[in-house]
């Protein structure tokens, strides 16, 4: 067993279908380079293979489609398993992911907020017939892009960009003719920014929350939030 402080090195390639709309690496598929690596190494019987309560993805900068392998170095010292993710050839992280026990801060919702009916597929389901990761991430960003869509209207697609994500667990999802309510409430406007959080069946089955960022689509950079958006985000806020 490889030492809990040494450094665990996974490179894999790039695929056409990583990217979103805006060129990027998709949010989601950051996780799936994230639990891919976990994977081999739990297999090397590098890492034990405990589910973690908490996944938390910081999104530093934009990773593009590239013949360079995604590198991820993963570190665990027992209680959280921290990856950074970059090009192989790239010194300094352009996403980081951390599997962790803590629970997110209670926000007592009350029942606001945009809500979008969930079929789980096949494929969603890990061993353990629950779904994977890759799967929650993936279910929070559909009900979260259908919520800013209803509430931004459609000139709001392409017009932020995901700084972080963290996804907590809840109970089992079911494969089948069976969906689960997602509901997602603004809970928080800054200057530049703002936080929606979905929860599964009321947080039952877990909890999704993620900061947005205003994003200029001709400078390709951050912008502030505009007074009307602003007033819209704030009227939704729970």
């Amino acid at each position: 067993m490889t030492e809990p402080t040494t450094p665990l090195v996974h490179d894999l390639p790039m695929r056409w279908a990583d990217l979103d709309q805006l060129g990027h690496v998709n949010n989601v598929t950051y996780v799936d380079y994230a639990a891919e690596a976990r994977a081999v190494h739990v297999a090397d019987g590098d890492l034990q293979d405990r589910r973690a309560r908490t996944v938390s993805v910081e999104y530093l900068r934009p990773l593009l489609l590239s013949s360079t392998p995604v590198r991820v170095t993963s570190t665990d010292d027992g209680e959280r398993l921290v990856q950074e993710i970059a090009p192989a050839t790239a010194t300094t992280p352009f996403a980081r992911a951390t599997w962790h026990d803590e629970p997110l801060p209670d926000l007592g919702l009350g029942a606001s907020g945009e809500t979008y009916d969930l079929r789980v597929r096949q494929s969603d389901l890990g061993p353990d017939g629950d779904a994977t990761v890759e799967a929650l991430f993936e279910f929070a960003q559909e009900a979260r892009i259908v919520s800013v869509v209803r509430v931004a209207g459609t000139a709001g697609s392409g017009r932020y960009v995901v700084a972080r994500v963290d996804v907590q667990r809840g109970g089992p999802f079911t494969w089948g003719a069976v969906t689960t309510r997602a509901r997602s409430v603004v809970t928080r406007v800054g200057r530049s920014s703002f936080t929606v959080t979905t929860l599964f069946d009321d947080g039952r089955q877990g909890r999704a929350d993620a900061v947005l960022v205003g994003f200029d689509l001709e400078t390709q950079t951050s912008r502030v939030l505009g007074a009307e958006e602003r007033a819209v985000l704030e009227a939704q806020l729970s």
